[in-house]
């Protein structure tokens, strides 16, 4: 297990990264005795793995806060649906969007942050402080048409009014109490979408 430290908005926020193969863990299963909440990362191809559901087995019975994070949408993997539907069947989690996926693989264009109303557009081989934020307070925004497209837009605007429609929405209280796992997407090699989490 591997740990960073760094202050973040005036706290002290403490990363703990363990191994993700079985091999190691007991040194995983160790570690989560000492963390507040849990970042599960998923590959947007493979899906949810078999550690992993062990893992999140572990958290749960110690009711452990869980947010996920969905990586590698630079490449092409499952629909954003199936995956959070995997998501809660196969680790027993019940979870709620705060961004949401544009396009993916060769054609991902960004996010869109639900929880802070901005659009995230996704620069390849760009830094985290590049990418331009913009607001983006109300989906029906000729704006959204302009940065991504009419086509793009009109799905984003359509996979949010189902998105909204079927999962609860974000509860500080609930997340802490490991009732909520908030789940966030980008690609971390890119440092994308990793602001939003």
């Amino acid at each position: 297990t591997s740990v960073m430290a760094f202050d973040y908005r005036g706290l002290k926020i403490n990363i703990l990264d363990t191994p993700g193969h079985e091999d190691f863990a007991e040194d995983t299963y160790r570690t989560l005795t000492a963390v507040d909440s849990v970042i599960v990362v998923i590959d947007v191809a493979k899906g949810v793995e078999t550690q992993t559901e062990k893992l999140v087995k572990v958290c749960r019975m110690r009711n452990t806060p869980v947010i996920v994070f969905i990586n590698k949408l630079d490449r092409e993997g499952k629909d954003a649906v199936d995956l959070l539907d995997e998501t809660e069947q196969k680790l027993g989690l019940r979870v709620t969007p705060l961004s949401w996926p544009i396009g993916m693989g060769q054609r991902f264009k960004g996010v869109y942050s639900l929880f802070e109303k901005k659009l995230v557009l996704f620069r390849p081989h760009g830094k985290q402080e590049e990418e331009e934020r913009i607001e983006i307070t109300e989906i029906d925004s000729p704006v959204l048409d302009q940065q991504v497209g009419k086509e793009d837009a009109n799905i984003l605007r359509e996979e949010l009014e189902i998105v909204q429609a079927v999962y609860p929405p974000f509860s500080q209280e609930e997340y802490l109490a490991g009732r909520l796992s908030p789940v966030f997407f980008g690609s971390a090699v890119n440092n994308f979408g990793v602001r939003e989490l």
